[in-house]
């Protein structure tokens, strides 16, 4: 029997495709949908397959688009705009069925002018770093508690600039093993920021500034988010956030971090326990949308054990630098007027998805007021 895979949806009808085997028709497997994100559906597809997609008998395979014919005269079969996880597992994939691929990423300077190389938040700015620098805290705390185990005491003097240097080293050695990736599984690798001419087209602007157009049977959206700032003034000219943190030149010093997300309070945890002065200012709950008697045993630990300050319930609403360039902030807690000085002022308020620059409605796509897309099975309204 032969069973469709719904997939590939591109700027015309909803797209077809069967996976055949050379000269001895097609198999049968799960359907599946994608567009938008969609390194899951790839990696379901291709454990659903029998024999497995990793086996040397994957040359035997190849993935039909019935929707237009193979000998199209697009420049690629497929571009993924975003080179984070979710872009470059769809790429990788993708390219294994020996469909034309091409990534395009491009990491726009957060407003402190940080930037990283290929691979996403998870690598650069988020879980890696952020793990890395945990590492060192829980190795703080373990010199601290040593010498109940036998060992001498040691001085306890940790060197910030030493921790940014050696994370920064580790995360460029994975931007380089993407890259080499993306060039073993042949899928083009193009360092510019896109946006849509039209359905099948895409302007990519370079580093250099230069502009090239490039055109694609289907596209996938792989952007991923940015953080947000609030609303107040003084945020975006004097904070840093998450995309800025792991490769801050100086140290932190006495910081306040505004959020009670995961993380603001993972970010928090790991300052405090490497001997920052650290206070959370927290405007309701913590951790919203999880378990909140978990969220408040864990705040109560932050603050028992690692001495971390919540200013709760409290709102920031200016951020001003000083002479001495301490940052002054103006904050109310518990409806009282406030201010206090501060090194470094740390927003983790939520983030937004980086589909603005996009020009979505050259393409006919429909974005949410969050900039995210209101999908079906992981496709977009186009």
């Amino acid at each position: 029997s032969e069973v469709l895979l719904r997939a590939w949806r591109g700027g015309r009808g909803t797209g077809t495709g069967v996976l055949s085997r050379r000269n001895k028709g097609p198999i049968s497997f799960a359907s599946v949908s994608f567009f938008f994100s969609c390194s899951q559906s790839l990696r379901s597809f291709s454990s659903s397959l029998s024999p497995r997609l990793s086996d040397p008998i994957m040359e035997n395979y190849k993935f039909v688009d019935d929707e237009e014919p193979e000998n199209h005269s697009y420049d690629y079969d497929l571009i993924v705009i975003g080179g984070g996880s979710g872009g470059l597992a769809c790429a990788k994939e993708a390219a294994r069925f020996g469909v034309k691929t091409a990534v395009l990423d491009f990491v726009k300077e957060s407003p402190q002018g940080t930037t990283w190389g290929l691979g996403g938040t998870c690598v650069n700015v988020g879980c890696i770093p952020k793990k890395l620098m945990h590492t060192a805290a829980l190795i703080g705390g373990s010199i601290n508690d040593s010498p109940l185990f036998g060992w001498p005491a040691v001085e306890r003097k940790h060197s910030w600039e030493t921790l940014v240097e050696n994370v920064t080293t580790h995360i460029k050695s994975l931007n380089w093993g993407y890259r080499t990736m993306l060039r073993s599984a042949k899928v083009e690798y193009i360092n510019g920021l896109g946006k849509f001419k039209d359905s099948h087209t895409v302007e990519v602007t370079m580093k250099n500034g230069s502009t090239k157009v490039l055109s694609s049977r289907r596209f996938v959206v792989a952007v991923g988010g940015r953080p947000q700032y609030p609303d107040l003034p003084g945020a975006k000219e004097f904070a840093i956030t998450s995309d800025d943190i792991f490769q801050l030149k100086r140290e932190p010093g006495k910081t306040l971090v505004v959020g009670a997300s995961y993380v603001a309070l993972e970010c928090a945890g790991f300052l405090a326990e490497l001997g920052f002065e650290t206070t959370v200012m927290v405007r309701s709950v913590l951790l919203r949308g999880f378990d909140q008697q978990v969220a408040e045993m864990i705040g109560q630990y932050m603050s028992t054990h690692s001495h971390v300050r919540f200013l709760r319930p409290a709102v920031p609403s200016k951020i001003e630098k000083l002479d001495s360039g301490k940052l002054l902030v103006s904050f109310s807690v518990e409806g009282v007027d406030t201010q206090e000085e501060f090194d470094t002022v740390l927003v983790a308020t939520g983030r937004h998805a980086d589909t603005a620059g996009l020009d979505l409605p050259a393409a006919g796509l429909v974005a949410q007021d969050n900039g995210k897309f209101k999908v079906s099975h992981e496709r977009t309204n186009v």
